[in-house]
């Protein structure tokens, strides 16, 4: 059976695949490097698209990918343009996404012939130095305690109990253990240890894709909206709401994106406690 956002996917495919090619031509993008860099920034967020039209405006973060994959100066905020190009039969999106993703094989490939080559003719120390080399970039960790009871991730950074982890690109992450398990845009599985460590893992847990099965949860303001649910260490449920009504305001509702976020805690016997407002973030905080 067909996922519901794999139908998605392809209809925005469809529907944006001639704006995009055609306005990265018109800010000086080589024909086929525009269809190739659309093809290969869609295919990275078609896994986790579901999410992404939930939580993002696709629009935007879309064409922040590809300005910056295309070596274009980026503008922050700015919506792919609409009406560029009319949609042409001859110029289907298809063929390029059967490039891109050959592209990758690829270079996998490509990668794991070098790694078996080196190792070949490694010594012992050689070995251990492709094992120090080979470990990620060093993050920026900072300890600090975590004002919320769950892990939770906010303008690239991981918040786990005792310390915050520089970490970019995360498309879905999960509590793992004292530490937590991420996806990152690359494709790349990381763990990410109490104390901050980032490191390849070659499975997932079976949490991070098996979304939670939270009791029911009713929001309780009127224009409060119910955005994740997630298991709190020892029981119970943290639901982050998301307020849509202005300060004052009874009548007026304004986009998700701009509301007020909070946080309610409810114990394994479903007593919750009053929401708090998250004040540590700008307000786009997951706790997934």
């Amino acid at each position: 059976m067909r996922r519901a956002d794999d139908s998605d996917f392809s209809h925005y495919l469809a529907a944006r695949w001639p704006d995009l090619v055609g306005a990265l031509e018109d800010e000086g993008v080589p024909p086929d490097d525009a269809r190739l860099a659309v093809a290969e920034t869609l295919l990275v967020s078609r896994a986790s698209w579901s999410r992404k039209v939930r939580e993002e405006d696709v629009d935007v973060t879309l064409w922040a990918e590809l300005r910056h994959r295309t070596g274009l100066p980026p503008r922050p905020g700015a919506p792919a343009p609409h009406g560029v190009r009319r949609s042409d039969p001859a110029d289907a999106p298809d063929p390029w996404l059967a490039r891109a993703e050959e592209a990758r094989t690829t270079r996998r490939r490509r990668g794991a012939r070098l790694g078996v080559v080196w190792l070949a003719g490694a010594a012992v120390l050689a070995a251990g130095w492709a094992w120090w080399a080979g470990r990620p970039a060093p993050r920026e960790v900072r300890e600090e305690a975590n004002p919320l009871p769950v892990v939770w991730y906010a303008q690239g950074h991981l918040h786990l109990e005792d310390v915050v982890v520089e970490l970019p690109g995360v498309t879905e992450f999960v509590a793992w253990g004292s530490g937590a398990a991420a996806v990152l845009r690359s494709g790349d599985l990381v763990g990410i240890d109490a104390d901050g460590d980032v490191h390849g893992i070659d499975r997932a847990p079976e949490s991070l894709s098996d979304a939670p099965d939270p009791p029911p949860y009713l929001p309780l303001g009127q224009y409060d909206v119910l955005v994740q649910s997630a298991p709190v260490p020892g029981g119970g449920w943290a639901h982050l709401l998301d307020s849509s009504r202005r300060e004052g305001v009874q009548d007026t509702v304004r986009q998700s994106e701009s509301g007020r976020r909070a946080i309610v805690v409810c114990t394994a016997d479903f007593v919750c406690g009053e929401p708090r407002t998250i004040v540590e973030a700008d307000g786009s905080i997951r706790l997934r």
